[in-house]
């Protein structure tokens, strides 16, 4: 047994170089480290050294995998259900978006300069140092981690809209900052009147899957445009997560501070409920969908934990806009609202109204339309889409009651993808998937017509959750308050983000990500 060069294993070092100068990979240095120690070893006997260059393409394999952002395999194990359900011409779509030629090519020309250099270049020198490299870039970001004071908001939970953010100088550790985090939103919790004696209004919350503000960008709609016609608008909400259920969850327990991923899944105080709170002064909840509900559970997720009892409105005769990426109907906007609006819209009084669309998912194809990419066919479904918003609106305007009408996405559609997650990947919750632009829009003959109100700070659910709280409070649709000043007074937050075993967060104003409890890794940037 003796020391030599790594030989052709050069290679796959350089390539996961490249990979990682690029962003495409992280890299386990102490694990990969081993593995060249590994491959550096070799044996008099030619049996042993076939059997260690098979177990260490094993190894290997294994390890770019690991260094890869692709979601672990027992969390893939975890999803096979769902994966199921994807239709045979969605997965062929998902694998054109896979296959990079960009990348291919690149990895050609390095093979190709490999081998034409190993003639009078040694490789394993180059790989000895490309590892000294990224151990010193290692610890250059470790002391980044460490330099961050922490911000808090100094709030109680009797007045949480009275709040300054206060920054302390002592530097914390990205998890003690998440820890300290976790800590100051458990002790948020919204006001809501005990009895409500003011002008009656209907709250209706459209919540859509698969919009952000990148979303928007990327096929050429501005804020301004699309919410013109709204009252408030938050361009930097923080939607918290990069998945349906969970962030449904968020939505409905807007009414406490911001919990871990974990906490989603188990019980809440009462007080958190948003329409909880909002039946305990006499409104009467409805939950509408455009879909069946049935995929990763979604609808007893909202029931369970969002605490929304009622039964979905039925919508099974209603007309079929699209397919969904497991086949499975999406039907129209405009004909469930309306629907709804017409047979259930006057018997509440007030209407707390949750609704769900997945008309801008990925992998919807427009019915008795041929068969496109769902990415080239978002442009037209977003203008369906908000087709059918504004002529509901119209109809809420023409009936005559007052409305406090709130649009909320899930999160966004990752159209353009990054270096980490391709186009429509959503495993981690990074900033361009989780900001997304939330609208209010205030209908009633009492309300008094202001200029927008724009809020670029991240802002979260809790923020909603005190805006309807301060429009009671404040018997708004009787025209008193300014809206603009209850707007003020929200809280901000910081935009935390987290999906199961991930989690984005900001540290020195870069978005930082740990996956499976490792390390925090900067998130790589376009």
């Amino acid at each position: 047994m003796k020391l030599s060069g790594l030989g052709v294993w050069n290679l796959y070092f350089l390539v996961k170089f490249a990979l990682f100068y690029y962003g495409a990979i992280d890299f386990s240095l102490l694990a990969n480290a081993a593995l060249a120690a590994f491959f550096a070893i070799s044996y008099a006997h030619p049996l042993l050294n076939k059997v260690k260059h098979w177990l260490g393409a094993v190894m290997a394999i294994v390890l770019l995998y690991k260094d890869s952002w692709l979601p672990p395999i027992e969390r893939l194990t975890r999803q096979a259900g769902n994966v199921q359900d994807f239709s045979f011409g969605y997965f062929l779509e998902l694998m054109a978006r896979v296959i990079n030629v960009d990348m291919l090519l690149a990895l050609f020309v390095i093979t190709v300069c490999f081998w034409y250099c190993s003639q009078w270049i040694r490789f394993t020198t180059v790989t000895v140092v490309g590892l000294m490299f990224v151990a010193w870039q290692s610890n250059h970001s470790e002391d980044d981690l460490m330099t961050q004071p922490v911000a808090a908001n100094n709030v109680t939970t009797a007045a949480p809209r009275a709040q300054a953010q206060v920054v302390t100088q002592e530097a914390k550790s990205p998890d003690e900052q998440l820890k300290a985090f976790y800590e100051q939103q458990s002790r948020l919790i919204s006001q809501f009147p005990q009895q409500y004696n003011g002008e009656l209004f209907d709250v209706i919350v459209l919540n859509i899957c698969s919009m952000a503000v990148a979303d928007l960008e990327t096929i050429g709609v501005s804020l301004d445009d699309l919410y013109s016609d709204f009252d408030v608008v938050f361009s930097d909400f923080n939607s918290a997560t990069s998945y349906s259920g969970p962030a449904a969850i968020r939505l409905l327990r807007a009414s406490c501070g911001q919990t871990s991923q974990t906490a989603l899944f188990e019980n809440a105080p009462e007080q958190c409920h948003l329409f909880k709170n909002l039946e305990s002064l006499g409104y009467k909840s409805s939950v509408v969908m455009n879909h069946d509900g049935h995929f990763d559970e979604f609808k007893g997720l909202v029931k369970r934990f969002g605490k929304i009892d009622e039964q979905p409105y039925d919508i099974t005769n209603l007309p079929v806009a699209q397919y969904g990426f497991d086949n499975k109907p999406i039907y129209s906007d405009g004909a469930v609202l309306n629907s709804w609006l017409n047979e259930k819209g006057e018997d509440c009084a007030p209407c707390a109204m949750y609704y769900n669309t997945t008309s801008l998912h990925d992998g919807n194809q427009l019915a008795n339309q041929p068969r496109m990419s769902s990415l080239e066919s978002y442009p037209t479904r977003h203008k369906n889409l908000f087709n059918d918003i504004n002529g509901f609106i119209k109809n809420l305007e023409k009936r005559g009651r007052n409305v406090m009408l709130m649009i909320v996405p899930e999160h966004g559609a990752a159209l353009k993808g990054d270096k980490v997650q391709f186009a429509g990947l959503r495993e981690i919750p990074s900033p361009s998937i989780v900001s997304v632009p939330v609208a209010i829009k205030f209908i009633g003959k009492n309300v008094q017509s202001y200029s927008q109100t724009l809020v670029s700070e991240s802002t979260s659910y809790f923020g909603l959750s005190e805006l309807i709280s301060g429009v009671l409070s404040t018997n708004f649709f009787a025209g008193n308050g300014n809206i603009a000043d209850l707007v003020d007074t929200l809280p901000r937050a910081p935009k935390v983000a987290e999906n199961a075993d991930t989690i984005m967060m900001y540290v020195n104003k870069r978005p930082y990500i740990q996956l499976d409890g490792g390390d925090w890794t900067p998130y790589p940037q376009n």
